[in-house]
């Protein structure tokens, strides 16, 4: 089966590279980039390249929330969900998500993103430097008008929760328990909704599990969707 990976925002292929090496003996795996600016529009994207199999769809943050929506949008051809910290609920507070969108204009992304490199794992003793340095390699290439679009994206997302008791797809959710971005009461509320969701809470991980607890993922993945 196609396993279609969504990065999260500034991220590209190599948040998953570790993985597809794991991966790649029971699923023909993708990974697909958005850059447009509503969630919609990242979906259209996610479904052009998945082909006309039916599909398992998995998602870090922004690409969490980018496969969410492609289960609720193609039910028929979503066979499978991997969420990873990206909880249901909309946007309480705009203001984080303009602040980023102004730092970019103004030509501040470096600062915001070392701010975010250094948040975005877990990393006591240095543990998580690897998988940090790896989110600031990714970042550093990312081009403006992805970023821009992935936040616009971002900022104009729904509120799902009152929706989730709709996704009928087996459903995977793998949250860090110090995800700085995510808390993992939001990923245990998606789990109380969903009719068929396994959570599966990682130790000593932060927001990208992918790249802090690869092979832990990936044998979550295969157990689930394997076979």
């Amino acid at each position: 089966m196609r396993l279609v990976f969504v990065p999260a925002l500034a991220c590209d292929a190599d948040l998953y590279a570790p993985l597809i090496e794991r991966l790649g003996a029971d699923f023909d795996c993708i990974t697909v980039v958005p850059a447009q600016p509503t969630l919609r529009e990242c979906v259209g994207a996610v479904l052009a390249a998945a082909g006309s199999e039916r599909f398992v769809v998995c998602g870090t943050s922004f690409g969490g929330h980018v496969a969410r929506e492609t289960a609720f949008a193609a039910p028929d051809r979503v066979a499978g969900l991997v969420i990873m910290g990206a909880g249901a609920a909309g946007v309480a507070d705009p203001a984080p998500l303009e602040k980023r969108r102004a730092a970019i204009e103004s030509g501040r992304r470096a600062e915001m993103l070392e701010e975010m490199a250094r948040a975005i794992v877990f990393e006591p003793d240095g543990r998580g430097r690897t998988a940090a340095d790896g989110f600031r390699r990714m970042a550093a290439r990312c081009p403006d008008a992805t970023l821009l679009a992935q936040n616009e994206a971002l900022l104009s997302r729904p509120d799902r929760r009152a929706d989730l008791g709709s996704l009928s797809c087996r459903t995977l959710l793998v949250w860090g328990e110090h995800d700085a971005f995510s808390p993992v009461a939001a990923a245990r509320e998606i789990a109380a909704a969903l009719p068929d969701a396994e959570l599966i809470v990682l130790p000593d991980c932060g927001h990208l599990p992918s790249l802090e607890a690869t092979t832990r993922v990936a044998d979550a993945i295969r157990a689930r969707f394997a076979g």
